[in-house]
């Protein structure tokens, strides 16, 4: 199914074939332009052939509660964390307000979603918001839309990042409006992202395990190459870092002044300069040196991982949450588990732990299907029994579900939701095998613990409040449950310490405390000790304690360890270190002596912060949410042939605050005289709702122009009526989509017959998507798409076109980098109108010359296997090198053939080749091949070439 706009795009055309092609070109670039402005009609991608869906479970009823300065909107289960919401992001504007010297000028709209599962269907963005992306601030109308995650202060950083955002963008907008130019800076991402973050948090054991493994590894970048981290979490961290040096060094003032003052230069390096008064090259290296005096002192008294243990999985991709098999006689001995994105989807893998990468399997396959949606490997922990049964949670459709996986017999045991609960994590077996612990996070925010009984299938809440409980894990006797939690009076500043359960009586104890985070604790198998991670070094390391609290440091490691796993003999343990930029799993003997002891003094244990603390004290009663509809785009564009006419286009987008209601029209004309401005007049204008998992939209249009068929022959053609567009998706990786559309149609060609009637043609397609992409194109997984069209004439009751198409494409993965892509596709269409496909050139058959081959019925066959040439391209060119994207290599093979009705079967034509790829960004692909034809009796002499800008298939 095809959105409005490329619908009517495709209609607003000029007499003449070379005038066609360029009003065709402007319009299809008003319609890229506008779905990527504010969606694709119905849901992420879903207009388009393929593309995996983002799917709206819940159907939210709002409400909004007003401040001073920030308007928050929710639904009525999550109104405690709205008031909590209310004050924070009301204290972060005043203290915004200071620091930038400024106000903003309309209230900022936030919008509150009590989970990331919630948050993930929101439609302020068209696009798949993945896990790690924990809030975003939108340009247009400046909304900020977050999730809560469980955590009070990781929720107040969120805000006050995003807040940071919102005061950034309303000074450029205001400068840029008093001080008009040609051109205007943008601030890069390293500084923005890293002015929020030194904003709204303080420097944490995350930051120095990103920027502190870069200088002791010495990877840190210059400012001038700080745009290689751009869309990844060490962006930001950096950016904190070198903002802190700007502000701590130049006074807080010069960050301030690098926004209002950035309407004076040409380029963000000469701002900089100006503004510190030193060139950005010192600066850059003042930063460095400074970084290099604060960690290198670190080596001196710290073993690195390597040398503190052995690396067991690390080779690829991230590697995460070991967890060893308690009984060393299962599996064939010697086994751990361990989630990694090591091809790019997210498995659970087995591995033996005797060995670097030994006997590494694939045990349950992740992103590919909807009960394995996601395993979110950098919040939840997996477990297995002593009989070898593997728990773990999943996104199961709109919610996480606790699952029992039989490894040797590769079925699901255990397949449950857990009563309301919205996110699960890190569940836990007790010694028998017959409980599980887990961590469970509800729709009004509390994240608490569980234990569920899988005998009986009651599930029983041990915990009951609005502290952040996590990482549950037994003792062996099965009578207590060690955790993590910030119910702690450093709680409320993100801090987290380690408390015990009484299974029975339900009586918490502190077994850590401090102003530190303690976490992921594991208890040893003789219930002796509780092994744990720390940051109250200031990096996470390694520690242990005992049932009293009196423990110690394992080793002072250079790099930051977490998520600690005993072997069964309780004499090493399994645990995740961070080196080199990844995350690998390391084995390390326990020591007989711990380092750094610490005991608990019970007399001295704080009351924990109270959450009632943090709401709102506004009186204000919530209000019911209504629509209230603002532009998201208006543009227009002009095609120009100097010999020719002229033709002219306009589109723009409507949309709600919450991005459930758009509205979108379009107008066009291609009249060569005053004569035919009305009569080649088009236009459309749609509704779109997309508030239901049901999306559905209406539309009326009219279209008047010229067309030529696939095979070159001109009409005129005049359409006027009304669509019907719906979609329905079964799982982010599949849906139903269709169309139906009653109209008035008017078609005369320059020769043959001519059509008047009133016509109907109704769509039905059939989608799956869960491929796997990289730079260049797809690289896993697979993607097919099932359509049937029929278009019928009410004026003599005749079947005007009945169309059937398939395309299934496959991706076979040879390597963590190499792939054979295969594509079928086979075309069918009939009736008094049948449809003419075309084919031939870079994106069909190459070799062959685009559009050259055309009929009624079609099929083709593609086969290509792709490869790395090179990472990266350094051009020498005066005064500074010129960086392009890496090429990749392709070997392809093609067949296919094109004919009509009354013509017999032809014989394939065939093409076979070389391929280069550069990704200009995006989707976006620039290709050059190489093709020689062959009729697989003879092949051609002479190399056809082709150039193509646009998808990789």
């Amino acid at each position: 199914m095809h959105s409005p706009s490329s619908r009517l795009a495709g209609r607003v055309l000029l007499r003449g074939r070379t005038r066609m092609k360029k009003i065709r070109l402007l319009v299809g670039l008003l319609a890229i332009a506008s779905t990527s402005a504010f969606a694709p009609a119905l849901s992420h991608a879903q207009s388009f052939a393929f593309g995996k869906n983002k799917v709206h479970y819940n159907s939210f009823q709002w409400l909004t509660l007003r401040g001073d300065h920030v308007e928050i909107f929710y639904y009525p289960e999550e109104e405690p964390l709205a008031r909590v919401a209310l004050t924070l992001a009301e204290e972060s504007y005043q203290d915004l307000k200071g620091k930038f010297q400024h106000e903003v000028s309309r209230s900022i709209p936030l919008i509150v979603y009590s989970s990331h599962q919630h948050f993930e269907q929101t439609n302020v963005s068209p696009y798949s918001l993945p896990e790690g992306v924990q809030g975003f601030t939108e340009f247009s109308k400046g909304r900020v839309v977050l999730p809560y995650t469980g955590s009070f202060a990781e929720f107040r950083h969120v805000i006050h990042h995003e807040l940071v955002h919102v005061f950034q963008l309303s000074i450029l907008e205001e400068v840029y409006k008093k001080h008009r130019k040609a051109s205007y800076v943008v601030p890069p991402l390293w500084f923005s992202e890293g002015l929020a973050e030194y904003w709204s948090t303080s420097w944490d054991s995350q930051g120095t395990m990103v920027v502190g493994d870069m200088v002791l590894e010495d990877r840190l970048p210059g400012i001038q190459d700080l745009w290689r981290y751009n869309g990844t979490f060490a962006v930001y961290k950096l950016g904190q870092s070198l903002c802190q040096y700007i502000g701590e060094t130049y006074g807080d003032d010069a960050l301030r002044r690098l926004y209002t003052e950035i309407y004076k230069d040409d380029r963000f390096e000469k701002l900089l300069q100006r503004v510190t008064g030193v060139p950005t090259r010192r600066l850059s290296d003042d930063w460095i040196y400074r970084l290099k005096r604060q960690y290198f002192p670190e080596v001196k008294d710290r073993m690195t991982l390597a040398l503190a243990g052995e690396e067991r999985a690390g080779s690829q991709g991230v590697n995460l949450k070991p967890v060893a098999v308690p009984d060393s006689t299962l599996f064939g001995g010697c086994r751990y588990f361990f989630i990694s994105a090591r091809s790019g989807y997210t498995n659970i893998y087995s591995a033996s732990w005797r060995g670097r990468e030994q006997d590494v399997r694939s045990v349950v396959r992740g992103q590919r299907a909807a009960q394995f949606e996601s395993f979110h490997p950098f919040q939840s922990r997996i477990d297995v029994s002593r009989k070898g049964e593997l728990a773990f949670v999943s996104k199961w459709n709109e919610r996480d579900a606790l699952f029992v996986y039989d490894v040797t017999a590769k079925k699901v045991l255990v397949r449950e939701y857990l009563d309301d609960l919205i996110a699960l994590s890190s569940p836990a077996w007790n010694r028998e095998g017959t409980k599980i612990a887990v961590a469970g996070l509800k729709p009004s925010g509390q994240m608490d613990l569980y234990v569920f009984d899988r005998t009986t299938k009651v599930l029983s809440r041990l915990t009951n409040d609005f502290y952040t409980d996590l990482d549950p894990t037994w003792s062996p006797d099965g009578k207590q449950i060690a955790f993590s939690s910030d119910r702690t009076r450093f709680g409320a500043d993100g801090h987290q310490n380690l408390f015990l359960i009484d299974t029975e009586t339900l009586a918490i104890r502190y077994l850590t405390c401090g102003a530190w985070t303690d976490q992921t604790p594991a208890w040893s198998p003789d219930g002796s000790r509780i092994a744990f991670a720390s940051d109250r070094s200031g990096s996470s390391d390694l520690y242990a304690v005992n049932p009293n609290g009196d423990g110690g440091r394992f080793k002072r490691l250079l790099g930051a360890a977490m998520d600690p796993s005993w072997l069964p003999d309780g004499k090493g343990i399994l645990f995740t270190g961070y080196r080199r930029g990844g995350f690998a799993v390391y084995q390390m003997p326990v020591p007989d002596q711990v380092v750094d002891s610490f005991s608990l003094e019970t007399v001295d244990v704080p009351s924990p912060w109270r959450w009632e603390d943090t709401l709102a004290r506004s009186t204000q009663h919530p209000m019911p949410y209504e629509p209230r509809y603002g532009l998201d785009l208006v543009q227009g564009g002009i095609a120009v042939e100097p010999t020719e006419n002229i033709g002219e286009g306009l589109q723009g987008a409507v949309s709600d605050l919450l991005g459930n209601h758009l509205f979108y029209f379009q107008l066009g004309n291609t009249a060569q005289s005053t004569s035919e401005i009305l009569s080649r007049m088009s236009g459309g204008a749609w509704y779109i709702n997309l508030q239901h998992r049901w999306n559905y939209g209406l539309g009326v249009f009219h279209t008047a122009g010229d067309y030529e068929d696939a095979i070159g022959a001109q009409y005129f053609e005049r359409k006027a009526g009304a669509s019907i567009l719906a979609s329905y998706p079964f799982s982010r990786f599949s849906r139903i989509e269709g169309t139906a559309q009653a109209y008035y149609d008017e078609k005369v060609r320059d020769f043959g017959t001519s059509r008047r009637g009133f016509l109907t043609t109704h769509s039905l397609s059939l989608v799956r998507d869960n491929a796997l992409w990289f730079s260049t194109g797809p690289r896993d997984g697979a993607r097919y798409n099932l359509t049937g069209a029929l278009t019928t004439n009410w004026n003599n009751g005749r079947t005007e076109n009945v169309m059937v198409s398939a395309d299934l494409r496959r991706y076979l993965r040879m390597s963590q980098w190499t792939t054979v892509a295969l594509r079928l596709q086979s075309r069918v269409s009939s009736g008094a109108d049948p449809q003419r496909f075309a084919m031939g050139g870079s994106y069909s058959l190459r070799g062959y010359g685009r559009r050259s081959l055309y009929g009624t019925r079609m099929y083709l066959v593609n086969a290509e296997y792709r490869f790395p040439l090179f990472d990266r391209l350094v051009l020498g060119v005066p005064l500074q090198s010129l960086e392009l994207p890496g090429i990749e290599g392709a070997v392809f093979a093609d067949a296919g053939n094109a004919w009509e009705k009354f013509e017999k079967f032809p014989r394939p034509k065939g093409s076979f080749g070389l391929g280069l790829r550069m990704s200009l960004g995006g989707y976006f692909v620039l290709r050059y091949d190489l093709a020689r034809q062959t009729d697989f009796q003879r092949v051609k002499p002479g190399w056809e070439r082709e150039f193509y800008v646009g998808f990789d298939y």
